[in-house]
């Protein structure tokens, strides 16, 4: 599949790794799938237009000067299972980060500010899991109870988990999310070490794999504590990347809205000075599934942008292979869709 951006607007001041700062947003088990990957990336979305490979260069103005206004943030999450099959994708991720960093960090206007963090698939913690598929309808049950039991969101009940509910993961000794200006080569260096730490997220997480959910948590005032001056709204590209090898088990209904629906509604919320989904890309590696209408499926392809997303490479490939396929659609393709949607959003004043 493939990721693309939205537009925005506001000038960054820097730092070279921070974690709260102004607010956090704008208003507001194992499951069976299929095991076949691959390294190919396809596009979802409502132009369904095919692989997206290559992105047009600077756009120009009727005059046929280059345009010189783009936007002033990226905030760059990553939403990653940590279940317990998950460890040979998270350390291929970390592999594959500098990489798509340097190609991002070259992409983007110099004076740039980007913000990365990390959050988990875990809404509530299941010790077990299973899933039953009839007709492409899965069933997923976690220690015996329905698997909508362990939306636990955190306005409600803050479970403390590092990481989870869409808090911003912490890695020993470190902040909650780095922040560095394009073009400060020190803090790139700095942010490829501190996200080896982040990526590496853990195994022990829930059975239950929400991975849609803590996403549309991130901006809320509950997580506040750990997430304060993450996310940016005007003048802001939000980019929402999804790893894991399970099907979504975020609840197909919350509070009479479509699952899907009901997250895109809460991350338009997070940007609605800047032009709400808009401004907002989405992708990820993720598994081939028998389960039909899942959540997830459902907010990548309700996105004004086409996401972009491939499969996860074979879990029995060493982790650098694995890293190189990931680049494939990392490096390759998303940080220069990244960058045109940077160039698409103004900045802020």
């Amino acid at each position: 599949m493939t990721l693309a951006p939205t537009a925005c607007g506001d000038r960054a001041s820097g730092g070279s790794g921070g974690s709260g700062a102004d607010s956090i947003g704008g208003d507001v088990g194992a499951s069976e799938t299929a095991s076949d990957a691959g390294d190919a990336s396809t596009s979802v979305g409502e132009d369904d237009g095919g692989e997206k490979l290559d992105v047009a260069g600077a756009e120009e103005t009727g005059d046929g000067d280059p345009m010189d206004e783009y936007c002033d943030f990226v905030d760059l999450l990553f939403v990653i299972d940590n279940s317990v099959s998950m460890q040979s994708y998270q350390e291929a991720l970390a592999l594959a980060f500098p990489q798509f960093a340097n190609t991002l960090s070259q992409a983007l206007p110099e004076g740039v500010n980007l913000h990365v963090g990390v959050t988990s698939s875990e809404m509530g913690y299941a010790g077990s899991g299973s899933t039953s598929i009839s007709n492409g309808v899965c069933t997923f049950t976690g220690d015996g109870m329905p698997s909508d039991n362990f939306y636990v969101t955190p306005d409600q009940q803050n479970t403390q988990t590092n990481g989870a509910q869409g808090r911003l993961y912490q890695p020993a000794g470190a902040q909650h999310y780095f922040s560095l200006d394009i073009g400060d080569t020190a803090q790139l260096s700095a942010l490829e070490s501190w996200f080896s730490d982040a990526a590496a997220i853990g195994t022990g997480g829930s059975n239950i794999e929400m991975t849609l959910a803590p996403a549309g948590w991130v901006g809320d005032p509950a997580n506040t504590a750990t997430n304060a001056g993450f996310l940016r709204d005007a003048g802001a590209v939000l980019v929402v990347f999804f790893m894991t090898d399970e099907p979504d088990q975020t609840p197909v209904l919350i509070d009479g809205v479509a699952g899907g629906q009901y997250m895109l509604d809460r991350v338009a919320s997070f940007k609605s000075a800047c032009g709400g989904l808009n401004c907002v890309v989405g992708g990820g590696f993720l598994r081939p599934s028998a389960c039909e209408d899942q959540p997830l499926d459902a907010f990548l392809a309700g996105l004004p942008d086409a996401a972009q997303v491939a499969e996860l490479p074979d879990d029995n490939l060493p982790p650098q292979q694995a890293a190189d396929q990931m680049n494939a659609l990392l490096a390759d393709t998303f940080a220069a869709v990244i960058a045109d949607k940077c160039d698409e959003i103004p900045p802020v004043g």
